[in-house]
């Protein structure tokens, strides 16, 4: 029997891949997971040049593609390419053709595709995939309760001490400040203007920003932090910066918030209504059910949205 193993990158960082092979690591611990982030090159390739195995390859990066293509040629080993999110139509949309090039063949020779929502799966087949190879694949599984106490203990007590004294409490994350067309692609700025209009009907509104990676966009970061100051919210927003898992903050929380302005399947959105967190998100792609979603950066819909899930959550 072939044996299956995972490519992909586990935590730390943490985010939507990682996490979700992390918890699938606790499941089939007879499958064996290479760690994209901690690769031994040459402990990689002897993996690689090894027959009879059955791979799949977890990522947004580009060279996950060329792997692909490497274990076919040197292989008659098959694989599976799952894909989290929206990063195809940047390598489509961009001008390097040998790139895409590429990750047409790398999908064209895999055994299967699993796709997280079916505008991932359209625009496969849009770019001329067989859509029979194609089938949508949701990236969550239930974080592993008995890791709770070990993730409380990574927070700092002013967290605590900032949850204790805020009420309601919202929540929203961003694995770090990126741009796409101009825009806050995590919705950073929807979320300070938000606290700063529910403030008026809550004044001990509480609004906890995660952003594990802070060493990129610093200019737009003191702007942003500028903009806190002048709205007098500095005592309602609260940024929560390092590698840390968020869901044990979730059962805290009054509102979980995904404002973004693109998106594929949010692991974060689908935790928070696992522990059956009201959760709100942009209407840019499908969301999970029981998610309230609003109008992609319509900061007024966010607001009444935000109001009414408060009142009724």
């Amino acid at each position: 029997m072939a044996k299956k193993i995972y490519v992909g990158g586990m935590p730390p960082p943490h985010g939507g891949i990682s996490v979700y092979l992390y918890r699938l690591s606790k499941i089939e611990s007879d499958s064996l997971f290479i760690d994209t982030n901690r690769i031994n090159k040459i402990w990689f390739l002897k993996q690689f040049i090894t027959f009879g195995n059955y791979y799949i390859f977890n990522s947004s990066n580009i060279k996950i593609y060329f792997y692909t293509l490497l274990l076919k040629m040197a292989t008659s080993n098959k694989y599976v390419i799952h894909i989290h999110g929206n990063h195809l139509t940047k390598i489509f949309g961009g001008k390097y053709w040998f790139y895409k090039y590429l990750v047409k063949l790398s999908l064209k020779f895999a055994e299967e595709i699993y796709v997280v929502n079916a505008d991932i799966r359209n625009y496969l087949i849009k770019i001329g995939i067989n859509p029979s190879k194609i089938s949508i694949k949701y990236a969550f599984l239930p974080p592993p309760l008995e890791d709770e106490e070990k993730i409380l203990k990574t927070y700092p007590s002013s967290l605590f001490n900032f949850i204790d004294s805020h009420r309601p409490l919202l929540i929203a994350n961003a694995f770090k400040i990126v741009f796409h067309k101009g825009v806050d692609l995590y919705g950073l700025d929807m979320c300070i203007e938000l606290t700063s209009k529910l403030k008026k009907n809550y004044p001990k509104i509480g609004f906890i920003f995660a952003l594990p990676d802070v060493s990129e966009k610093k200019d737009y970061q003191e702007r942003m932090k500028k903009r806190i100051k002048e709205l007098n919210i500095e005592d309602n927003f609260y940024f929560l910066v390092g590698q840390k898992e968020l869901w044990p903050l979730f059962k805290r929380t009054n509102l979980m918030l995904r404002p973004t302005y693109r998106d594929g399947d949010s692991v974060s959105i689908r935790e928070a209504i696992f522990f059956t967190i009201p959760t709100i998100a942009s209407d840019f792609c499908e969301r999970p059910k029981n998610t309230i979603l609003f109008k992609n950066r319509d900061i007024n819909d966010l607001y009444i949205k935000a109001l009414d899930a408060i009142k009724n959550g």
